[in-house]
């Protein structure tokens, strides 16, 4: 179970990277409302044609008495692609960088709380101030704004907080389906998220240069099939592990980002991004190695063997 259970984690950090690099490609040649809607009216197509043509086929897509708990998670869902996206109007990138990563920090007080979830005193006292610092490391803390920033700096962590309340509720949906047909309804409430978004900015209206250039087409089908791939890789390991340790891994991936850019871009990483990196790499190994402990973690109810 641990091992299929990382497999399906690591598969989705790389999923992840590769969904955010494509996104940052194409915001740069559409708008984000069109590109967000191109690109998810085709993976939840894609999503909803492989639910439809396997197993139980449209049968799936019932909710089994979640209706409520799925119109919650398309709120959320919409409420934190809005606000990210919108942020980066009154934010900068390296704020995003760090802030959108409270996810963690969110999903670990909700776990305590409402006593869904136990982290023990290890992860808790050091793996994850571990990993925490890497990643302010990382993204090069100096480098943040804190003044001026306050209206984008607060949706960032609204739409964090979004991100830890959603993983609970999709976990709980996913106890009555399944997750690719989980994933096509997310990807419909986000696309009618972006619709809105852009019949509020207007871009329907102006098609931009890029809708007459082949390369941006193919740059939204590439957006939409990472989208389709990565999302049911997610639910997948979301389904096996505790919420706090997939979001423990989801920390990767600003490493896996920087490699990327290192070796595509030859981006030059400085001495603090480096030591940051490996922090990371070695609390992410201590996390592997804690999972693969006999007995050490318990699968949420509803999770199959």
């Amino acid at each position: 179970m641990h091992k299929q259970a990382i497999g399906f984690a690591a598969a989705a950090v790389v999923s992840w990277v590769a969904f955010l690099l494509l996104m940052r490609a194409a915001v740069l040649v559409w708008p984000v409302s069109l590109a967000g809607t191109y690109s998810r009216a085709l993976s939840a197509a894609i999503l909803l044609l492989w639910v439809v043509t396997r197993g139980s086929g449209s049968r799936r897509l019932r909710p089994r008495g979640t209706a409520g708990w799925l119109t919650l998670m398309g709120i959320v869902a919409i409420g934190i692609n809005l606000l990210c996206f919108s942020a980066l109007k009154w934010t900068t990138a390296t704020n995003v960088s760090l802030l959108v990563r409270l996810d963690l920090v969110f999903v670990v007080l909700i776990g305590a709380i409402f006593r869904l979830e136990r982290v023990g005193l290890v992860p808790l006292l050091v793996l994850l101030p571990v990993m925490l610092a890497g990643l302010a490391l990382l993204v090069e803390i100096d480098r943040i704004e804190w003044g001026g920033h306050a209206l984008g700096d607060l949706m960032i962590v609204a739409s964090a907080l979004g991100l830890a309340i959603n993983a609970f509720v999709i976990r709980h949906i996913m106890q009555q389906m399944d997750e690719e047909a989980v994933a096509a309804i997310n990807q419909g409430a986000t696309l009618l998220g972006f619709i809105a978004m852009g019949l509020i900015t207007g871009d329907f209206t102006s098609p931009p240069e890029a809708a007459g250039r082949l390369s941006a087409w193919l740059l939204i089908v590439a957006l939409a099939v990472a989208s389709a791939v990565s999302l049911p890789l997610y639910y997948a390991a979301l389904r096996r592990m505790k919420i706090w340790t997939l979001r423990a891994f989801m920390l990767s991936g600003p490493v896996l980002v920087l490699a990327v850019e290192w070796w595509l871009w030859n981006v030059r990483l400085t001495t603090s991004q480096c030591a940051g990196a490996v922090l990371m790499l070695l609390a992410l190994a201590l996390l592997v190695r804690i999972e693969l402990r006999p007995g050490e973690s318990q699968l949420p109810a509803g999770t199959p063997e």
